[in-house]
């Protein structure tokens, strides 16, 4: 393995990285998307979408970038310059690197997530017994916290879908 492909593969992980908080910020705006009904809070809540919606473009950007052109981070910051070896002593393939920190990323995000969810549908619960049906307790957390478990097995299970994405671009 060269250390212009070492680096690629870094930079593809690094992508997928940015695509997961772009999928945990999606799954925010869904939650604060609810919460629109008094006319009062809507400048606020305006103000956060629009800057969430911000931080989603430049994220998508550069996770974009950093999945789909890698070649040109690698040229631009010059970083295969500097290394003894051509070669690196790796005997994995692409591919296979490339799965393992999927199910990596989707692992942390699930491993992450299922004691935020259980925390969530507790104080939920606790909240509905409390005010025995008479107030609507906020179940947005707990959505929000099941849709990154959501995201997390997604990884997971469909990681060869996701490496197979990503190499078909790399082949164009």
């Amino acid at each position: 393995m060269t250390p212009r492909s070492l680096f690629n593969i870094i930079l593809k992980v690094l992508g997928v990285f940015f695509f997961r908080d772009i999928l945990v910020y999606l799954s925010q705006l869904l939650g604060f998307a609810t919460q629109l009904g008094k006319p009062e809070d809507i400048p606020e809540l305006l103000w956060t979408v629009l800057t969430m919606a911000l931080v989603l473009v430049v994220e998508a950007f550069f996770s974009y970038l950093l999945i789909f052109k890698t070649e040109w981070f690698i040229k631009v910051l010059k970083l295969e310059r500097g290394f003894d070896q051509e070669t690196i002593p790796i005997n994995m393939h692409r591919s296979t690197i490339l799965s393992i920190s999927i199910i990596v990323i989707g692992g942390y995000l699930v491993a992450n997530e299922i004691p935020n969810f259980c925390r969530q549908l507790f104080v939920y619960i606790q909240e509905k017994r409390m005010t025995h049906g008479q107030t609507n307790p906020k179940i947005d957390y707990t959505l929000v916290s099941g849709f990154k478990i959501l995201v997390g097995s997604l990884l997971i299970a469909e990681q060869r879908l996701f490496v197979n994405l990503i190499e078909r671009q790399r082949r164009k």
